[in-house]
């Protein structure tokens, strides 16, 4: 779990057990309060909470000391609705009795991914509700079960939000394919009927259309609206006019917006006059389109809906999610509201006398999903891209308090012991269920060792007798491995051998495993853990069980994983009051905790009197690993070798010191698995080489490179300028060259400037980072470009606009087309590449987009010059379904070129949209 998710979580523990008046007279808790709570830095604390109110989940109580509550239980707690404009106040007692600050959320906000996936969705229906005079009628795409009615309800209350509409306005829906085999009967539920107007028709009878005056009007799979239906509805679109089935004229008024949706494509099953009257289509992205986190977010939202129905606390297994998330094969939240409801049944009827709790394992999975997660060879890896998000167990409350990471249980024996005979029916071999067990124990022992807040106040309910016997099994462990162990190691051995112990029905025991390759390939960890059995029999009289023992061995391997890694120290040293802190305190608020100790020298310091400040301070640092010392001037450079005789400790100096190398350093001790040695030398390459030719006066550059040094060079400058604007105070100049002159001009260009990386179509293969043009049209080079300026990495980078591919493509087809207008051939081609895109159902990458273009254009051009590819490779039934799209999608576009391609070319072209 992320810092920033372990802080909410513990402001989520805190406030969930207080009640009103606890809100009212504490205002809020403070960083101190959390970070002494999380065992985290102050500063650390402080920067997650102000992040989480930047993310409108936690408000900011400006007292002293300023306070911080989650906004979710402030809501349940005081049961209101907090305008999420205000993300600080002074005092919440007399802010929540302002009856004008209890208005309701914005609906959109309150949507999984309305962020990220469907934020494009969500501005395109703000922009068609606002539309004046009364708002522009939608057509809403995805899937089957991708959330397209929930989309419109959204949309319906967001209209109430901003009284764009009554409070009191109507929401009806129809879906059209209810009466798709009887036209008649659909048109007459639309727009209403007149007595006799049919058989059966007894009396008048008002339409969808009638009831949806003022508000608005779902009509679901409007593919199934017969022509007939949908030229009466343009009508009423145009004119607000409608007549009831056997009624003459149109003489009714309506004033309705309407909203359509379709899983189909709706150029091939709507008319062309239909789809004019309905302005903006929105895209709704289907499941598996939708990020991890708002998958699993999800994923908790339907199970805590399932746990309100049957008011029973669900604890959910990891592989449970996972599963969920990942191997079923379905791309729309219907069908996983659907699994979980049936596991969440499953579940209930096997714990039909828990009044509390309900475990949810593997083993309540549906048939087909259990096969499907017991034979994947990925979810070992699965299971540790989710871990960041999820814990080894989730627990989901009934009520309002919302999602908690913490599993109370010590002892998993119930969840392996079930895992391990589901994977023993699956026929999985013994080594990948070693694998899959031991990978449960990491994330079981990391959730609770990392995610966890130790009470050691804790240790008093385990048996005194447990509790000396954990303390000689530490000095044990650690004498046989040689290593280290804290607290946290102390208190968990200690709390898992009184759970195995005060544990019912001990001859219920874990499955065998293979214990050759256990003890084979954790021979001195399963050394130890004999030594702990010989321990344990001695001291407590009791057998211990070799399975046990087994047992004790993948714990140690785990424990061992989460051991505080040893890392190198970094003492900064500089002259001045405070130019040392300041460079260290800026490097752990945007980098996090690192064992970095700042020390200011005064300048009227003597050298001596400065050595023995410095030698004192490397005395108080973790020094086992050794300290990098960064140092602004050569003075204290030269104090190397007398500091490491004097402290016997190993010392490497960087001199000439600065934020951006601090920072570095920082980033390199945090993320990268570095020596003293390695640290210095990494730095020494990839940033002091800068400083030193800073020194020489060179100015700083990035090289911007196309074939022409022109059109895409320049768009390329523009990005890199949209990726540095506002991140360096520093200067760096950003130069447009031709990779046909790149090597003539690349000494000189090395001699007049200090390049910091390169750009674009060609790698010139200089001693910097190189972004090929494909990594910084998708977003993926910012990082790099980033680091090369030495700025830490932003995850959330603009992405590159459809415009600057438009240019990029138009800038190729300039360069090598002859025949061809390159100007109007990227515009049909784009568009070709719209139709693929919906032909095809998903959304094309700014690559593939571009490669299409790039390579269909050259396709007509060969077609001009009576030079045509011819495919010799053997065919490939893959190809068949691509080929036909692309075959039937390019028509329109021969017919206005007068061009057509041959069956080979379109091969080649299926093979682009495949391969990718």
């Amino acid at each position: 779990m992320k810092r920033i998710e372990k802080v909410y979580q513990a402001l989520l523990d805190i406030w969930q057990e207080c009640e009103k008046q606890d809100f009212l007279m504490k205002p809020g808790s403070s960083a101190k309060e959390l970070a002494e709570q999380l065992n985290l830095t102050r500063a650390n604390t402080s920067l997650e909470l102000n992040k989480l109110v930047r993310e409108k989940r936690v408000l900011k109580i400006k007292s002293y000391p300023v306070g911080y509550l989650p906004i979710k239980v402030l809501e349940e707690k005081l049961q209101i609705q907090w305008d999420h404009q205000i993300e600080e106040i002074t005092d919440l007692s007399t802010f929540v009795h302002r009856p004008t600050r209890k208005v309701k959320r914005n609906p959109f906000e309150m949507m999984i991914g309305s962020n990220n996936s469907l934020k494009k969705a969500v501005f395109q229906a703000k922009a068609a509700v606002y539309y004046p005079p009364n708002g522009l009628h939608m057509l809403l795409l995805g899937p089957t079960g991708s959330g397209k009615t929930f989309f419109a309800n959204k949309i319906y209350q967001y209209s109430i939000f901003e009284k764009l509409i009554d409070e009191d306005a109507p929401f009806e829906s129809f879906n059209c394919a209810d009466y798709y085999h009887n036209p008649q009967l659909l048109l007459s539920q639309l727009f209403g009927y007149t007595k006799g107007a049919f058989t059966g028709a007894e009396e008048d009878h008002a339409g969808l259309v009638e009831k949806a005056n003022g508000g608005i009007l779902l009509l679901d799979e409007i593919h199934r609206l017969t022509p007939e239906g949908q030229e009466m509805l343009f009508y009423f679109i145009d004119h607000n006019r409608f007549n009831r089935l056997g009624e003459t004229g149109f003489k009714r008024q309506a004033k309705v917006l309407i909203i359509c949706a379709t899983t189909e494509d709706p150029n091939s099953s709507l008319l062309e006059t239909f789809l004019r009257r309905i302005p903006m289509t929105i895209q709704i992205p289907a499941l598996n389109q939708r990020s991890l986190r708002e998958r699993i977010e999800l994923t908790k939202f339907l199970f805590e809906k399932e746990a309100k129905r049957v008011q029973r606390t669900f604890v959910i297994d990891i592989d449970v999610i996972n599963a969920l998330i990942n191997t079923a094969a379905y791309g729309n939240v219907g069908q996983l509201q659907s699994h979980i409801q049936l596991i969440c049944a499953q579940s209930f009827l096997h714990n039909l006398h828990e009044k509390n709790k309900i475990s949810i394992g593997i083993q309540e999975l549906p048939e087909e999903m259990l096969s499907q997660w017991s034979s994947s060879s990925k979810n070992i890896q699965r299971s540790r891209e989710i871990e960041e998000l999820v814990g080894v167990t989730t627990v989901i409350h009934p009520s309002e308090k919302g999602l908690d990471e913490e599993y109370e249980g010590l002892n998993i024996y119930e969840i392996i012991e079930e895992k391990v005979k589901i994977l023993e029916n699956e026929g999985i071999p013994e080594a990948q269920i070693h694998q899959y067990i031991l990978t449960d124990l990491h994330l079981h022992v990391k959730n609770f060792i990392n995610n966890k807040a130790v009470n050691y106040n804790l240790l008093k309910f385990v048996d005194p007798t447990i509790s000396n016997l954990t303390i000689e099994l530490k000095k044990i462990a650690e004498k046989n491995l040689g290593v280290r162990f804290d607290r946290k190691f102390l208190y968990y051995i200690g709390m898992h051998l009184d759970a195995y112990f005060r544990r019912e029905k001990k001859d219920k025991l874990l499955s065998q495993l293979d214990i050759h390759t256990i003890t084979s390939d954790h021979s001195r960890e399963y050394e130890v853990a004999q030594l702990f059995k010989l321990e344990i029999e001695t001291c407590l009289g009791v057998f211990l069980p070799e399975i046990e023992v087994i047992y004790l061995t993948m714990l140690l391997v785990s424990i061992e994983t989460v051991e505080e890694k040893r890392q190198v120290s970094v003492l900064v040293v500089t002259h001045g009051n405070s130019t040392a802190t300041s460079m260290v305190q800026v490097a752990v608020e945007l980098l996090g905790a690192a064992p970095i100790v700042a020390l200011d020298m005064p300048l009227n310091l003597s050298p001596d009197e400065m050595f023995q400040r410095i030698l004192h301070q490397i005395e108080e640092l973790e020094t086992e690993n050794g300290v990098l010392m960064l140092v602004d001037m050569g003075s204290l450079a030269m104090m190397e070798n007398k500091l490491m005789e004097k402290s016997g400790v190993t010392i490497k100096t960087i001199p000439n010191v600065t934020t951006l190398i601090v920072l570095d350093v920082v980033r390199k001790i945090n993320y990268m698995d570095l020596s003293l040695a390695g640290i210095y030398s990494s730095v020494m390459k990839d940033f002091l080489a800068t400083v030193q030719l800073q020194d020489n006066g060179r100015a700083k550059a990035i090289l911007s490179i196309c074939t022409t040094g022109r059109g895409t060079a320049k768009k390329m400058e523009q990005m890199i300028a949209g990726v540095l604007q506002n991140s360096t105070e520093e200067s760096v100049e950003i130069i447009t060259v031709s990779s046909l002159k790149i090597h003539q001009a690349m000494p000189k260009l090395i001699e007049q400037y200090q390049i910091l990386a390169t750009v674009g179509t060609k790698d010139p293969k200089i001693d910097v980072p190189h972004i090929s043009l494909e990594d910084l049209i998708e977003g993926s080079g910012d990082k790099v470009l980033r680091q090369a300026v030495g700025l830490p990495y932003e995850k959330k980078q603009r992405k590159p606009k459809n415009t600057v591919v438009k240019d990029l493509c138009q800038d190729a087809l300039n360069t090598y087309l002859v025949y061809l207008n390159p100007y109007h051939l990227t515009d049909l081609l784009l568009d070709w590449t719209k139709e693929l895109q919906m032909k095809v159902e998903t959304t094309f990458s700014n690559i593939l987009i571009l490669k299409l273009v790039v390579h269909t254009a050259f396709a007509f051009e060969r077609v001009i010059k009576q030079d045509s590819l011819t495919y010799t490779d053997p065919w490939r039934e893959e190809l068949k379904e691509p080929l036909e799209v692309v075959s039937n999608t390019i028509k329109s576009l021969e017919e206005k070129l007068v061009l057509s391609l041959s069956e080979d070319e379109k091969i080649f072209i299926a093979e682009v949209l495949l391969n990718e």
